[in-house]
């Protein structure tokens, strides 16, 4: 039952590709394909252990599930646990508690899913075994440890200390280690060492650097890759994101968007030369269980023109599979989860994903530009005595990065189109970094001797090239592959997007390629004016121009028919496909509305996914598509024509396209399947009394910290399809 499942949901992933391929495999057998999936090109998700009380079932259904929505891997972190499971918990590094990491890993295994760790429980680096003397001078300690992870967090300017918190680990995760299964990476989470100074006089970066040294060094002795998130740190971020091997960005909330603050993480990797830029994403999108499809990827997409190719979803609360729906949550989420009413259809936006970053991972990044960070300037403002400490942090950059002339510079580059990688003095003074164009100083920045003769005497060996995406509402990123330069390209403004855009790489030769759908097609080059794009507000594509002067092969022409709009106007049978709190009977609607209120205008909670089913007749005028518009629909849909998948829409436009052979001339049947978010049901849940956040240390807060969450008082949300629906000949 499970395969058959899994290969109805593949069908429909995938039907529009197939769709697309028909239509377009006239233009050429040269088009460019899509690379591969791997592990590493899916989406992965952090994924909360409360009270690390897992077992067999649980984690049976949590790997299917995943695996079944295209996911890479989960993360592992545990934390505090719910109430009335105590006598469940395992205590953290317990023999129980390697019993219940073997048995995931090697379920996870089966699955083809990877599995990451934090070393420690909660976060940041600390537990029962840090004595006094090894913890940091703030006495901080560990935020929302596990059982059995309680105690300070680490002194994070101090090498030795890090070395003891480590030794802790040697038994169990050293290569001489018997027993216990391995992770791919350990990850170390964000700076939230909040006040902590050095114990003794010196560099504070330098002393940071050479703390976490000591991590990364004993992950690599022993076969392990490391994550690791600097931002927040009073230290150089560069250098700091550089000891790891995926230097890790996070984007957080709506003042927590900024991809040139998230361009830190993703410029250590290019300019040391790592692979892979990962992000901790999503973390609060909306309130719980109030995030759409649609907002995830317009999130993500801003993490991907940052540079990141390695997401992680923030994220996937592990649940019993037998507890009071939604199942447990972590408080501070988008809730990317099986117990969440999107995720019926977040294989589409993991598709979406895992084709995006499989092009980021195959190619090699194109900036041509370094932007020097002073870091002294930033430095100077969080530590203006080093008698206390600020932050430097992605969540509000205002005082050490947009109010300085690096942010103003960085700013300026990006609206000329320029590419660029931040760089630090010691990157600077020891790499060779002559695959630049050049290095480019902020006015008035305070620039270390050293640091000055390395910026005279640098000699790029290839010329600076501006893009002009930006002048037309665009933004893009930059890559190489194979003898072609490949773009990425997002429609950020509000507004649907026509224009012709003349890149720097030489060619007329190019191709879209449409991650969404996997839709490839060669571009319209006009002479001299450069390739036609279209992009809806929020769509995005890859454009990649072949490094040649050969002629464009213009597309295949199509008639140019196009019919009148007609509407399909029901009446519609709607059926509960799946969801709750309850089922509601079949009904009908004869014109089309929110099925959050009953026909006498009573509320209905449920939330999940509906079938709205109607029937219309279809006269041709010669065209050879039918494109239906399906006007509002909240929040995504699935589209069948007489029985046969057509398409998808996580986000608007809500349209799909079909070849006019699927229509008959009567008694068509229209089949659209509406899943809605979940903020209904947590509603009826608050309102109607359900016991559903018993959790211990952090249980359920607001969007913004403001308190506890209470759902009772939101306002009822629409759901389904609420049209027009139309469909048009062309």
């Amino acid at each position: 039952m499970e395969n058959k499942k899994m290969s109805m949901v593949k069908s429909w992933r995938w039907c529009s590709v197939l769709l697309a391929f028909a239509v377009d495999s006239a233009f050429g057998a040269s088009l460019p394909k899509w690379p591969e999936p791997t592990m590493e090109s899916k989406p992965w998700a952090i994924n909360w252990w409360m009270g690390s009380a897992v077992d067999a079932e649980g984690l049976e259904h949590q790997c299917r599930e995943m695996a079944a929505k295209g996911f890479g891997g989960f993360h592992v972190v545990p934390i505090y646990g719910a109430r009335g499971w105590e006598s469940k918990y395992r205590e953290y590094l317990s023999e129980s508690w390697i019993e219940g990491w073997n048995m995931a890993v090697r379920i996870a295994r089966r699955y083809g899913l990877g599995v990451d760790l934090t070393m420690g429980s909660g976060w940041c680096f600390g537990g029962p075994w840090v004595t006094k003397e090894d913890a940091c001078s703030s006495g901080m300690k560990v935020k929302r440890p596990g059982p059995g992870g309680g105690g300070y967090m680490v002194d994070p300017f101090s090498a030795t200390a890090i070395s003891n918190f480590i030794a802790k680990f040697e038994p169990f995760f050293g290569k001489n280690a018997k027993g216990v299964e391995r992770p791919r990476a350990f990850q170390q989470e964000s700076y939230e060492y909040f006040n902590a100074k050095p114990k003794r006089d010196g560099d504070w970066s330098a002393m940071q650097l050479d703390a976490f040294k000591v991590w990364t060094d004993w992950c690599r002795v022993n076969g392990y890759l490391t994550r690791y998130q600097a931002h927040g740190s009073p230290g150089n971020w560069l250098d700091l994101y550089s000891l790891s091997d995926m230097p890790e960005t996070e984007m957080f909330a709506h003042d927590c968007r900024n991809i040139l603050v998230s361009k830190f993480a993703s410029s250590s990797a290019h300019v040391i030369g790592r692979k892979f830029v990962t992000s901790e994403s999503c973390t609060w999108l909306n309130e719980h269980f109030n995030a759409t499809l649609a907002e995830y990827k317009m999130f993500l997409d801003r993490l991907f023109l940052s540079g990141v190719n390695h997401i992680f979803y923030h994220g996937l609360c592990y649940s019993p599979v037998d507890v009071i729906w939604p199942g447990w949550c972590f408080y501070a989420s988008g809730q990317m989860n099986p117990r969440n009413p999107i995720w019926r259809d977040a294989g589409f936006l993991n598709d979406y994903v895992t084709r995006c970053q499989s092009m980021f991972q195959s190619c090699v990044p194109d900036e041509d530009t370094l932007l020097y960070w002073p870091y002294r300037d930033s430095a100077a403002v969080v530590l203006p005595h080093k008698a206390h400490i600020g932050t430097m942090s992605v969540h509000n950059a205002g005082n050490w990065f947009d109010s300085m002339p690096i942010g103003e510079t960085a700013r300026r580059l990006a609206a000329d189109g320029v590419q660029f990688d931040y760089v630090s003095d010691s990157q600077l003074c020891t790499l060779d970094l002559s695959r630049y164009a050049r290095v480019v100083v902020p006015d008035g920045a305070n620039v270390p001797e050293e640091t000055a003769a390395a910026i005279a005497a640098f000699k790029g060996t290839r010329v600076a090239k501006a893009e002009p995406f930006a002048r037309t509402g665009l933004t893009a990123t930059r890559f190489r592959r194979d003898g072609e330069t490949v773009y990425f390209i997002v429609n950020t403004n509000g507004v649907r997007i026509a224009t012709r855009v003349m890149p720097s790489a030489q060619g007329k030769t190019a191709a879209l390629m449409y991650p969404m759908t996997g839709s490839v097609k060669f571009a319209d080059w006009k002479d001299g004016n450069g390739f036609e794009i279209s992009l809806e507000s929020g769509e995005s594509v890859f454009l990649a121009v072949r490094n040649n002067s050969a002629a464009q092969v213009s597309p295949a022409k199509r008639s140019g028919i196009c019919g009148k709009k007609v509407s399909v106007i029901g009446p519609w049978t709607l059926t509960p496909v799946e969801g709750g709190p309850e089922l509601p009977p079949v009904r009908t609607m004869r014109e089309l509305s929110t099925w959050s209120r009953n026909e006498d205008g009573s509320e209905n909670p449920f939330c999940g996914t509906m079938r709205y089913r109607s029937r219309f007749d279809y006269k041709s005028e010669g065209g050879t598509e039918v494109e239906f518009d399906f006007g509002e629909v909240r929040q995504s849909m699935r589209v069948k024509v007489n029985g046969q998948p057509a398409g998808f829409a996580i986000m608007p436009p809500y349209r799909v396209t079909v070849p006019s052979s699927m229509l008959k001339s009567k008694d068509n049947i229209l089949e659209v399947e509406v899943t809605s978010i979940g903020a209904n049901r947590i509603r009826h849940n608050d309102r109607t009394g359900v016991k559903w956040k018993y959790f211990r240390d952090a249980n359920m807060i607001t969007y913004g910290y403001k308190g506890p969450l209470d759902a009772s008082n939101w306002a009822l949300v629409d759901c389904g399809l609420l049209g027009p629906v139309s469909y048009t000949e062309k």
